[in-house]
């Protein structure tokens, strides 16, 4: 990786003396959309670190996709950063109103926003793959979409940014050549399409996989109602990479290319956030049936363990037995379970054993 040139140099050194600007119109939507990104999946994490790690820490249900939606989110944080910085040097703001040094400086944070939105963007998708595996642990043909996915998006992504950091010196030259130098300036344009069209396709199978399995089960209306509400949210990561398609020109395009930029880095947060927030709803889901706000909290909480949804864990014991009391011969009257039954039942039976077990899902 050769060193920048003097030029180059004193343009980095001019760049990093500019003063900042107050983002206005294109470049104000940037800034507040990744504001609202940053306390939205800083309050859905917290709420997934406070229902795994703490309030049902007895059960622990701690698993790898939440340690990978952790790791996300600790470089998505400064992705936004970085994106907030890059709009009040020149990020979605015509070149008529920018100077050099400043183009340069909001080159240099886009760089920087690039490298950890390409690991996050990994992360989260790992961390929603993971937990598609243990829902897909008899569907094979299922698990062996999701493993090549897996697989193949982090060593593409790997190998692209290896070959970026190893050639562009600095990274913002691929924004700005006047930066230093970046022989594969071109070439990664190109390949940003293939990048996008494997997250397209990893997005929309986060989505419909889990619409497949739960498809066919007998569930509550309410239950079923808040899964679809919960994988149409999913879906939207996808909406959002398809939408970033057109934008992907501004890579080549030198007129005005900081302005069009920005709806490709406004559009990947966004899609990276989606995902961030919609893999913590299920394990989020768990705090409201743990506070009650269903009509009866106790059978609700023996319900826990019959579904696992994606990011989910059982909260309840797989097989819990309740043994009825005595009857005698022809009785009719009503045996009421424990604390861990789900209400009365009538024994229309009087012949059969007063051993006999219920089994409770």
């Amino acid at each position: 990786m050769a060193p920048p040139s003097p030029a180059s140099q004193e343009l980095i050194d001019l760049a990093w003396k500019q003063h900042p600007l107050t983002p206005h119109g294109f470049a104000a939507t940037v800034t507040n959309v990744h504001i609202v990104l940053l306390v939205l999946t800083t309050i859905f994490i917290g709420l997934r670190i406070w229902a795994r790690a703490w309030l049902f820490r007895e059960l622990k249900i701690w698993g790898w996709d939440d340690t990978l939606a952790i790791l996300s989110y600790g470089t998505f944080v400064p992705s936004c950063i970085f994106t907030i910085l890059a709009a009040r040097y020149g990020l979605a703001t015509p070149d008529a109103e920018l100077t050099a040094p400043l183009k340069a400086r909001a080159a240099l944070y886009t760089g920087y926003w690039q490298m950890h939105y390409a690991v996050s963007s990994n992360l989260v998708k790992a961390g929603i793959a993971v937990a598609l595996l243990r829902l897909t642990i008899t569907e094979k043909s299922y698990r062996h979409i999701i493993l090549a996915i897996l697989i193949c998006t982090p060593i593409f992504t790997a190998a692209v940014l290896i070959v970026l950091i190893a050639t562009c010196n600095p990274l913002g030259t691929q924004w700005d050549t006047d930066l230093g130098s970046c022989p594969v300036h071109v070439v990664m344009a190109y390949l940003s399409y293939i990048f996008t069209g494997f997250t397209v396709i990893l997005d929309w199978a986060c989505a419909i996989i889990p619409y497949l399995l739960l498809k066919d089960l007998e569930m509550r209306r309410r239950l079923k109602i808040s899964l679809i509400v919960v994988l149409a949210f999913g879906s939207l990561a996808g909406i959002c990479t398809i939408v970033r398609l057109p934008y992907l020109k501004y890579y080549l395009v030198e007129q005005d290319q900081l302005y069009g930029f920005a709806n490709i880095v406004m559009w990947s947060s966004i899609e990276n956030g989606i995902g961030i927030i919609a893999a913590s709803l299920p394990p989020i889901r768990k705090l409201f049936r743990y506070y009650g706000t269903t009509k009866d909290r106790s059978s609700s909480h023996d319900r826990a363990g019959a579904l696992q949804t994606i990011g989910g864990t059982p909260l309840s014991k797989n097989h819990v037995s309740t043994q009825l009391r005595n009857l005698s011969p022809r009785s009719t009257r009503r045996s009421d379970f424990g604390s861990q039954g789900s209400g009365p039942w009538n024994r229309l039976d009087g012949s059969s054993s007063s051993k006999e077990n219920i089994i409770v899902l």
